[in-house]
């Protein structure tokens, strides 16, 4: 008696194992809601602008001001030009790959706010994005939450 040793799979086994794969597929993507998941995404990243801004406008003495359009669901920070000698207006960098710093999501309402170089705020602003999360800078101290 010889013993022979077989390796893989065979063409059945392949074939029931994608079957199953395609199965399981038409049942889980309808469930995956991706919608959301750039929500929370933009939330997160229009909190980080909000913050970086007024880190920026602290370290630097500029006035920075960050403007969210909800017509246009896009964001945009920029130098106002005041706060001192070396603070001239125009675009703020974004931190990490460089131009201007902006961007777009869903939002519901806006408004804009401006960082002096201590990072207060003289007004506060509330902005509402569209799946109902709410962020708020708050007036005087510039706390983003």
């Amino acid at each position: 008696m010889s013993m022979t040793s077989s390796r893989g799979f065979t063409l059945t086994e392949l074939v029931m194992v994608m079957v199953l794969i395609g199965i399981l597929a038409v049942f889980a993507a309808p469930r995956l809601n991706i919608w959301q998941f750039d929500q929370l995404s933009f939330g997160r990243e229009l909190t980080g602008v909000l913050n970086h801004a007024r880190n920026v406008a602290q370290a630097s003495g500029c006035h920075v001001e960050v403007t969210v359009d909800a017509a246009t669901n896009a964001y945009q920070a920029t130098y106002t030009g005041a706060g001192g000698g070396p603070c001239s207006s125009g675009p703020m960098s974004h931190p990490t790959r460089g131009g201007p710093l902006l961007g777009s999501g869903e939002i519901a309402s806006g408004g804009s706010v401006t960082f002096d170089g201590m990072g207060r705020t003289a007004a506060g602003l509330t902005i509402a994005l569209a799946d109902g999360r709410v962020l708020n800078v708050e007036a005087g101290s510039g706390y983003v939450h």
